[in-house]
């Protein structure tokens, strides 16, 4: 396991930074008060790696983040040829400028030896921002490409008081939890409020606030989905490795936001390339489905995303994400 880690102050897993104007360049004012912490495997040889994110200006939540799980959806060739690829120099440029961040968290995901998936590495960068977390996930692909569409999930777990033990090590996050505000509706016989939301037809619009997992395609997973099933969109009934899928109808980007109920907090979550996002499951997570194809062999990949975590409304937050990400 490789980790590098930058320090201010020689103070350890928290992290001051100075913020960043957008998403990639660093302001001069600000410092941040957020920070990382890796978590390990819970036993030897186990695919499950997390890490935890904070925030002090909104303390007793901590949003987790799992880098690696399940396996890729794949449809499509593989590109052969690797000469002189534009994406290993864009790549390899992007991880210049993210290793100088500092305060910048750096972790490299070995995915050689996994079940059901073409041997590649992934390296992750987290930078703390005024914002949030800028990210940067760079993937290394080694004898053998990527197909077209080669689609790895992202969780971002936001599991409240009312979630097992062990996840609440890794994410303990009240002021976002869906079944902890559940909880205490259905006990009181209340409808269930959703706390989530995808961009759909240029406005927010709710997640249906149910234990089913949903799902949303993107456009690009829409095209996807469409060359997979041979235009019959019916024949895909899931997504997830959990069983059937509910599918609404399709949005407008990859952002999906987590709000509180009084609507002044977001924590959202945004891959480029991302092609599903769904909602649930038993950890209480949101999830951005990222094609990390087509990519020849011996090549690089950088895809970047943002984490979102601020003390605003969501009209606020898609504002702030349309600055970030005009195109």
């Amino acid at each position: 396991m490789k980790l590098r880690w930058s320090y201010i102050c020689l103070i350890p897993l928290l992290f001051a930074l100075t913020g960043c104007e957008g998403i990639m360049w660093p302001e001069k004012q600000k410092t941040v008060p957020t920070s990382v912490e890796l978590h390990p495997p819970r036993r030897p040889g186990a695919e499950q790696i997390f890490v935890s994110l904070l925030n002090r200006s909104h303390p007793r939540n901590r949003i987790g983040y799992r880098l690696f799980e399940h396996k890729p959806f794949v449809y499509g060739a593989v590109p052969r040829s690797s000469e002189r690829h534009i994406e290993t120099i864009t790549a390899n440029a992007l991880e210049r400028q993210f290793a100088a961040r500092t305060a910048v968290f750096v972790h490299t995901v070995d995915v050689t030896n996994k079940d059901g998936w073409i041997p590649q590495t992934w390296t992750y960068y987290i930078a703390p921002v005024s914002d949030g977390f800028d990210l940067l996930w760079v993937i290394t692909t080694k004898d053998e490409g990527l197909n077209e569409y080669y689609v790895a999930q992202q969780c971002f777990r936001m599991s409240g008081k009312t979630n097992t033990e062990w996840r609440r090590k890794i994410a303990e996050t009240p002021a976002f939890s869906e079944y902890d505000l559940w909880q205490q509706q259905d006990a009181e016989k209340l409808s269930r409020t959703s706390l989530s939301f995808v961009r759909r037809n240029n406005r927010w619009q709710a997640i249906p606030p149910t234990d089913k997992h949903i799902v949303c395609r993107t456009p690009m997973g829409l095209t996807m989905d469409t060359l997979r099933s041979e235009g019959d969109l019916k024949k895909i009934t899931e997504m997830e490795p959990y069983g059937p899928s509910q599918f609404e109808p399709d949005v407008d980007c990859g952002l999906i936001t987590r709000s509180n109920l009084e609507n002044d907090w977001v924590c959202a979550l945004y891959w480029q390339r991302t092609t599903h996002v769904s909602n649930h499951h038993p950890a209480d997570c949101l999830h951005s489905f990222v094609n990390l194809g087509p990519l020849p062999p011996n090549c690089k990949r950088a895809i970047r995303g943002k984490i979102y975590w601020m003390n605003c409304s969501k009209d606020e937050l898609f504002k702030r994400w349309q600055s970030n990400w005009p195109d």
